[in-house]
């Protein structure tokens, strides 16, 4: 058995993929963290070539439907454990037998990639809905996220559009990654800081919260809010159970509202 370990980037993954296909070789396995090997395993390491991984993806998108394109693009995003070995198979399949595979669902494979890519564009959609703006004093709207799967450049259309006149930068404090929209443009930023001055930004309403990022009303508008979303809430009504399944309690935590109270 063969073992392609890669990078963790896509150029680096279509490199692996390329290299795959053309050697012809029994590669049961891609990933991109260490291997531990048995007897029978050879563990190859790929060199990210990016003028190879242009070329595939260049052949990939002769061949493939855009159905099929962005189903390899979700499950990428989806950075599920043992992801890459499926895709490689899904790959395969798609150059042997065309796109009817993709209503193949009874081959593990295609039900998992379908699977996977429902997850994460129900996540991208639960992410235009929960993300909360903090506004700062540099007039930029801060949006901290902390997402299942690293869906942050895929939310740029969405929020590009609804916030078309204003400056935002919408954070994934779980990767340390960001998009920062300037008016014209959006940027990926592929590292932000975590400074404490932005973790303090973070925080739900606090009374006596002091933030050096922070715009001078914004935590009047934060507690405008926290108490609208207490007003509005029925005490006899409560259901937490239902609350947790409309909006999980992993999403809380950048809420300027105090949902675990109501």
């Amino acid at each position: 058995m063969i073992y392609y370990q890669y990078d963790g980037t896509f150029e680096g993954l279509l490199t692996a993929f390329a290299c795959a296909l053309k050697e012809k070789e029994p590669v049961e396995n891609i990933g991109n963290v260490e291997f531990q090997a048995d007897l029978f395993t050879e563990i190859r390491e790929i060199t990210t070539d990016p003028d190879l991984a242009d070329v595939f993806f260049d052949y990939l998108k002769k061949k493939l439907s855009k159905t099929s394109l962005l189903n390899i693009g979700y499950c990428f995003l989806s950075e599920e454990t043992g992801i890459e070995k499926v895709l490689l198979h899904y790959i395969r399949l798609l150059l042997k037998q065309g796109e009817k595979v993709n209503d193949l669902l009874v081959d593990p494979a295609i039900f998992r990639i379908r699977h996977t890519c429902e997850k994460v564009d129900y996540e991208v959609l639960r992410m235009q809905g929960f993300i909360r703006f903090r506004k700062l004093r540099n007039q930029v709207y801060y949006g901290p996220i902390a997402p299942d799967h690293n869906v942050i450049q895929l939310l740029a259309p969405h929020f590009k559009a609804r916030f078309a006149d204003q400056r935002w930068l919408i954070h994934d404090t779980r990767r340390k990654t960001g998009i920062y929209y300037n008016g014209a443009q959006v940027r990926f930023l592929p590292w932000v800081e975590m400074s404490a001055a932005v973790q303090s930004v973070m925080k739900p309403f606090q009374a006596e919260q002091e933030s050096v990022l922070l715009d001078k009303e914004e935590l009047k508008y934060q507690q405008i809010w926290d108490q609208y979303f207490q007003k509005v809430a029925i005490t006899e009504r409560r259901n937490k159970r239902q609350q947790r399944q409309r909006m999980p309690e992993r999403y809380w935590r950048y809420l300027v509202e105090n949902v675990a109270e109501y």
